[in-house]
């Protein structure tokens, strides 16, 4: 459903920005003009995060995080737009009334109510005659009842049309039920003959933020390939941007400040067992970008725990790999053996906790894991590989700890490993001065550069926008962001409707638009003298296209040699004039 305009400006009058903050950032305390604390999206000790109550925005000077009440509501609870507006609204007691429903949210709604309806279905199985042994099978793996109503587990009987029947007795539409993947058209090629995609198998639904059903994880009982087989992905299921069990984990994750992340299903199933609650999985892939951008959301730290095993080892890589670029900080715990589940089973949840809270960084998991494979080199290159490694490390007193250890890892004297290390990065220092090249950067569009610090200046100054109407126009902007700004601007202004950098992000929810707004907020906070600013703009984009002018020109009167007509030197000579007064006018302000 769509909010009408008027509800969004009324909620976002009501919600103070600096107050909807202080709930967040407790740190938060006024600063002059502005408030400024410690930023909620990523780890600091010196305040950057600062918001301004007469522009109702926020910025982050350290993570160049930033936007209006929504945008910081979207990013902290993790909602999409219309979702902040709504939980801004029951925040401020205003009712939001949604227009009519669109032709796709019709569908999506109906998806998630089939999916729900299977679910249903699933777990009344496996709680009947039909389910007996996959129950059996379930209590003796280790859960309880419990647990299994909590992730509402179920089962999917072995017989082919066992879902088909039910969904049909339920009034669904098989053809929706395809789209889900619950349901396959039949390889028989019977018309309207369907069979059930999951069989005899132990059914986990896949719950999103919301706690709605969007998919599901079947294991098959007995033999069979393949061990797990889930949901394709649909208009409801992006498998890379979900984590099983967020929707019951995530305030776990946000009061500790730490994920845990686990392989399976299971896994996660016997920390909860067990009242561990900050744990989740991948569904079914390898841990995704997506995945740790939502999880850095709400915790400082992740501890990725996989199993004993080379695929455990392997998977763990990979995420750092990932992690590398996140602010988040990744830690590593390593299992003596087996997987999370059957360990707690064996040992107990305080001795896996103890692994967990063990758990180390990630330069020093890449050390070990190097060493452990040191069959496969010889010396020299297995202290070139760890050598790489310490390389990263920004710190020297930190690289110098590093290098003891190693060195009491391999048997190698403290003093001899820090003078090979030292050699090795004289060695690498002249070799990168030989083969150094001049890189040019990539050239700036001026025109670019000049559109785009207008309409930010614009925004945070919106009693500029009458002169900038008269002395710019969208079409003569070649940058495509800048333009789709400008004429949002020039919209609402002869609409006669309130602008400001603030409002300007509702136009823009997402994309690279909204990207390009988030990070030009710093110069919201930086622009003392804004007709001085918007002046220079103007005459340095004059500037800009009289020189080019000129360089034409001169290009063109090259054809004629020394008979240049008449016309065209006074036409150069106008623009030199022009030029000259625009730069002593620049250097006399």
């Amino acid at each position: 459903m769509s909010i009408p305009r008027e509800t969004i400006d009324l909620i976002r009058d009501r919600s103070r920005i600096e107050e909807i903050v202080k709930r967040y950032v407790p740190s938060l305390t006024k600063r002059g003009s502005n408030y400024v604390g410690l930023c909620p999206f990523h780890k600091e000790r010196t305040p950057s995060f600062t918001v301004s109550p007469q522009k109702q925005i926020f910025y982050c000077f350290g993570c160049q995080t930033g936007g209006n009440v929504f945008s910081f509501i979207s990013k902290i609870e993790n909602l999409n737009f219309p979702e902040s507006v709504r939980f801004l609204g029951k925040l401020v007691g205003i009712e939001v009334r949604e227009q009519q429903t669109s032709a796709r949210e019709k569908g999506i709604a109906l998806l998630k109510k089939i999916n729900n309806i299977a679910m249903n279905i699933y777990k009344q199985a496996l709680f009947s005659e039909v389910g007996r042994s996959a129950l059996e099978y379930a209590r003796e793996r280790g859960m309880d009842d419990k647990v299994i109503m909590e992730f509402s587990i179920g089962y999917a009987p072995a017989d082919g049309n066992y879902l088909v029947s039910k969904l049909m007795a339920e009034g669904v539409l098989l053809t929706d039920a395809v789209k889900l993947g619950l349901i396959a058209p039949s390889a028989k090629g019977n018309v309207g003959s369907y069979y059930d995609r999951f069989r005899h198998r132990l059914m986990f639904p896949i719950f999103d933020i919301s706690g709605d059903v969007v998919a599901f994880g079947g294991r098959i009982l007995g033999d069979g390939e393949p061990k797990y087989l889930n949901s394709p992905e649909s208009d409801l299921f992006k498998k890379g941007a979900m984590l099983y069990a967020f929707n019951l984990a995530k305030d776990s994750i946000a009061d500790l400040k730490r994920a845990i992340i686990v392989e399976g299903y299971l896994d996660v199933i016997g920390f909860f067992q067990n009242g561990i609650r900050n744990v989740v999985a991948p569904l079914g892939t390898s841990l995704t970008a997506q995945q740790l951008d939502l999880l850095s959301r709400y915790c400082t730290e992740i501890v990725l725990l996989f199993d004993a095993d080379d695929a455990g080892i392997k998977a763990s890589r990979r995420a750092l790999n990932i992690a590398a670029e996140k602010n988040v900080e990744v830690k590593v715990a390593q299992l003596p053996e087996g997987d999370p589940f059957d360990y707690v089973k064996r040992y107990g949840i305080r001795r896996l906790m103890s692994v967990v809270d063990t758990a180390i960084p990630p330069i020093e998991y890449r050390i070990q894991h190097v060493i452990a494979e040191s069959g496969k080199f010889s010396k020299g290159k297995l202290l070139l590989s760890l050598f790489r490694i310490i390389d990263e490390i920004h710190f020297d007193s930190e690289k110098r700890e590093y290098l003891k250890k190693i060195g009491h890892m391999l048997d190698i004297d403290e003093k001899i490993i820090i003078s090979d290390y030292e050699r090795y990065r004289e060695g690498r220092k002249k070799t990168s001065e030989k083969v150094e090249t001049k890189k040019s950067g990539e050239e700036i569009d001026y025109l670019k550069k000049c559109h785009r610090e207008l309409v930010l200046l614009l925004l945070s100054h919106p009693e500029l926008i009458e002169s900038a109407m008269m002395d710019f126009s969208a079409e003569a902007m070649t940058d495509t962001t800048a333009r789709a700004v400008f004429s949002k601007i020039a919209q609402l202004y002869s609409e006669g409707r309130q602008i400001s950098l603030d409002r300007i992000f509702d136009e823009f929810p997402n994309g690279e638009i909204h990207d390009f707004l988030e990070r030009g907020l710093e110069k919201s906070f930086a622009v003392e003298r804004p007709n001085e600013a918007y002046s220079e703009i103007y005459i340095n984009i004059k500037l800009h296209l009289i020189r080019g002018k000129i360089a034409s020109l001169l290009n063109e009167a090259k054809k004629y040699g020394n008979n240049v007509p008449t016309e065209l030197l006074v036409e150069i000579e106008s623009l030199k004039r022009d030029e000259e007064k625009l730069v002593t006018y620049l250097k006399t302000r």
